[in-house]
């Protein structure tokens, strides 16, 4: 029996990575993971307009064609578990207008339209958060010219009553363009929903690092301009939340969250303005 089909029928319910590694010790997980990644598009279905539900068992992945802004007030307060996000910062819009060398220079932008998170909308992620929930956001690296935008962001959130945890580094293993040391990192700030929960012996947020190194995805495979691998979403997913719980990505880009949500037996929410996007993800 092939692989693909040894793995759809272990997963006829839900499993976390770690029970598909020690069940199949005879393959590599690089090989494991390959399997599972290139079939994930194929469980998902359009059942509304701008709306997308893939299921895994009975794990589901609901996807929103929509801006956020307008989507989270539909959300019920406090019925989210964990928050996972990679918002559209614009700090980083200047650099974009100098340089020569890279084609998203040349455009003088992103394939993206960027904005800032407000008060407004942190306030919005806090009222449906579980208490105790954990918030990932991905942050650019600091430099001199985003170091106080990154000191704001905290500023911020801590105003509308997140508790600031620590700052994780995402370790891409590939550097960056630059003269004064060139970034191959992102950082990953941790709030929560005041007081942060806690799991009990043998959850994977015991031995998880504040250091992540996970490859970025290569360009020429890449779906969206800043894609985050989903190996490491699926670490994050699976530090902050429990199987069977509800993860939210409110700005999915290449839908990575739904992917490892899927993997790691988890439901997700993925909001996504650009149905484009969603269309390619789904169908490539």
């Amino acid at each position: 029996m092939s692989l693909k089909k040894r793995l759809w029928e272990f997963l006829k319910e839900s499993k976390s990575l770690v029970e598909i590694y020690s069940n199949f010790k005879d393959e590599k997980e690089s090989t494991i993971r390959g399997r599972l990644n290139e079939n994930v598009g194929r469980c998902f279905e359009r059942i509304g307009r701008g709306i997308y539900i893939a299921t895994f068992g009975e794990i589901q992945a609901v996807i929103i064609n929509g801006d956020s802004r307008e989507e989270l007030k539909k959300i019920e307060d406090e019925s989210i578990d964990q928050i996972i996000m990679d918002f559209p910062y614009n700090i980083l819009d200047k650099q974009m207008q100098t340089g020569t060398t890279r084609k998203r220079n040349l455009r003088k932008g992103w394939l993206f339209q960027t904005e800032d998170l407000d008060e407004e909308y942190y306030s919005e992620l806090l009222r449906i958060l579980k208490p105790g929930g954990h918030m990932f956001s991905f942050m650019p690296a600091s430099a001199s010219d985003t170091h106080e935008y990154l000191e704001n962001q905290i500023k911020i959130a801590k105003k509308c009553g997140w508790t600031y945890n620590r700052q994780w580094v995402w370790d891409k293993k590939h550097m960056g363009m630059g003269y004064r040391g060139r970034a191959r990192h992102e950082l990953i700030y941790f709030f929560s929903k005041g007081k942060r929960r806690l799991f009990g012996k043998g959850h994977p947020m015991r031995a998880t690092p504040d250091v992540l190194c996970y490859p970025r995805e290569h360009y020429l495979v890449r779906k969206h301009e800043t894609q985050k691998p989903i190996d490491l979403i699926a670490r994050l997913v699976e530090f902050g939340s429990e199987p069977g719980e509800i993860v939210l990505d409110p700005f999915a880009g290449s839908l990575s969250l739904a992917a490892a949500c899927l993997q790691t037996g988890r439901h997700s929410i993925s909001i996504e303005i650009d149905k484009g996007m969603i269309e390619k993800c789904l169908t490539h």
